[in-house]
């Protein structure tokens, strides 16, 4: 009966309810509680469902370009001053090229470090969510992150080296 009743105007409907007993009053009011109750349930899981989607979105939407411009923008400041740092340390003069090259190598280190820090095989897939935390992990190296091993001489700067005094065959 609570369905005539809305699908009522209000004068038919106040007519009809005049006309019932406090019996059928209750059981209209209890009728429309549980009406209300399916809803309230129907709503509740949709909302769930919502929220699921919204965690299975979120594990995939990767850091945009404006974000990826960002990472490298840090990355490359850094190699710059890990470099400088490299050679003011090891007491040496660089060359543009030997610099160059020492530069890349930190560049490659700092990729290196933060996708292992975020678990990811590209650092374009890290979580958009977690873009803040890339930065501030970026931020957060030192040259002393590295270790000895990472920071050597690689076979190219030592050809560099070589090059430069003519001690080439």
């Amino acid at each position: 009966m609570s369905k005539e009743l809305s699908e009522m105007n209000e004068k038919d409907a106040l007519e009809v309810v005049k006309g019932m007993t406090i019996e059928d009053m209750m059981i209209e009011v209890l009728s429309s509680q549980k009406q209300v109750k399916a809803s309230q349930e129907a709503i509740k899981k949709d909302v769930e469902e919502v929220r699921s989607l919204a965690i299975e979105i979120d594990k995939k939407v990767h850091i945009d370009d404006v974000e990826a411009s960002e990472i490298k923008s840090i990355i490359s400041k850094q190699a710059y001053g890990f470099a400088k740092e490299y050679f003011d340390a090891s007491g040496k003069i660089a060359s543009q090229n030997l610099f160059a090259s020492k530069k890349g190598q930190f560049i490659r280190l700092q990729h290196s470090h933060l996708k292992h820090h975020f678990n990811v095989t590209k650092y374009t897939h890290i979580k958009h969510t977690e873009a803040e935390k890339a930065f501030s992990y970026l931020k957060s190296l030192t040259f002393d992150s590295f270790s000895l091993f990472e920071i050597r001489e690689t076979p190219r700067q030592k050809e560099i080296i070589a090059l430069e005094k003519g001690d080439v065959a």
